[in-house]
């Protein structure tokens, strides 16, 4: 993750200008209109505000609780659920829930950041409408207190990529059980994070890194250097130790979960589950021959199974990428429709890449 902006000093809270406490111009309005001017004035409470109903005034009163605290060097750290309850009125609130699925279980991303119409749609609004309340849920958020009452969760999010070695993707992150992602899905908070402020919390690829992006595409190009002259597959150790400097992570990061991340879901790479690692069109055909080599002739369907077994979950194949890297191989013969061998039949551990030498 990268550092970004440094955290707003709390004795400098009370001094700031009413708007950076991200409640909404309605309210701001009307403290205006009461003489306010900075977060100072709501100081011990917030001054009488006629025009506004009981769910702004309670609003106003969360948020100057939450300064106070902050400004005396004693803000509660919130969960996500906590923060977005104190900081956004019940709807904006609702609009965020709904848009990054924050109650939904799912360990996909794609699960996670619903379509404009969708959102508008559960809402009851139009596209545009979901548009519009999501941006001003943001622009309420991404102000001087909100930001600072979510530097805690950031730290969270920081932890518990460190603690898997820098990088998470979503099947990690639903299993996440940290008190920062009470009652929401954290892949659904990490999301939010994200789009909240870019670059703080980097998504890469379709998982989470504490690396900037620059960082991780740099080690991409050094791993696809590497692979690409490689005889065949090779093991992330190895990968790792060739990384050339330009590529190397910084401070205590390990480079074997990115790499190990990087080939999962890049689409023409594979990674075994014996961490070894290759490009799929050249490097497939390999555990094709292991397979058969030690299982002899077998149907196209077992075939794929077996593949699938030996390599990650992103990894995975159907029956039509391996059926035409079977066809394409000289080295596997079709014994009957749908079924394949070794040239001699149940063989195993053959010197694959080179034949035996003639008598």
């Amino acid at each position: 993750m990268s550092p970004g902006a440094a955290d707003p000093a709390p004795s400098s809270f009370l001094d700031a200008p009413l708007p950076a406490s991200g409640l909404p111009k309605r309210i701001l309005a009307a403290l205006r209109a009461a003489g306010a001017r900075t977060l100072r004035d709501l100081d011990p409470a917030p001054p009488e505000c006629p025009g506004l109903d009981d769910a702004d005034r309670s609003l106003l009163r969360r948020v100057a609780a939450w300064s106070r605290a902050a400004s005396a060097g004693t803000p509660p750290d919130l969960s996500l659920s906590e923060w977005l309850a104190l900081f956004l009125p019940r709807r904006l609130a609702e609009v965020l829930r709904l848009h990054y699925a924050l109650d939904h279980p799912a360990a996909g991303l794609a699960l996670h950041e619903c379509r404009l119409r969708d959102t508008g749609g559960r809402l009851g609004v139009t596209r545009e409408r979901a548009r519009q309340l999501l941006a001003t849920a943001f622009d309420s958020l991404r102000q001087a207190l909100p930001l600072a009452a979510a530097a805690p969760l950031f730290r969270a999010a920081d932890d518990d990529l460190r603690a898997h070695g820098g990088v998470l993707a979503g099947p990690e992150l639903a299993d996440l059980r940290g008190t920062a992602w009470t009652g929401v899905s954290p892949v659904g908070a990490f999301l939010l994070l994200t789009r909240l402020l870019p670059g703080r919390l980097v998504l890469y690829r379709g998982f989470f890194c504490a690396c900037s992006d620059l960082q991780a595409e740099r080690v991409e190009t050094a791993l696809r250097d590497r692979l690409a002259p490689s005889p065949g597959l090779l093991t992330i150790t190895e990968i790792a130790r060739g990384l050339p400097p330009a590529a190397r992570l910084p401070g205590d990061l390990p480079a074997e979960p990115l790499i190990r991340a990087l080939l999962r879901h890049l689409p023409d790479t594979l990674v075994t589950r014996d961490d070894r690692a290759g490009l799929l069109e050249r490097d497939a055909p390999v555990l094709l021959h292991e397979i058969l080599a030690e299982s002899g002739e077998m149907p196209l369907a077992g075939l794929v199974d077996a593949f699938n077994d030996r390599v990650a979950p992103e990894c995975r194949r159907g029956s039509g990428t391996l059926r035409n890297l079977l066809l394409r191989d000289p080295r596997v013969r079709r014994t009957a429709p749908g079924r394949y061998a070794l040239p001699g039949g149940h063989q195993t551990q053959l010197p694959l890449d080179h034949p035996p030498a003639r008598a």
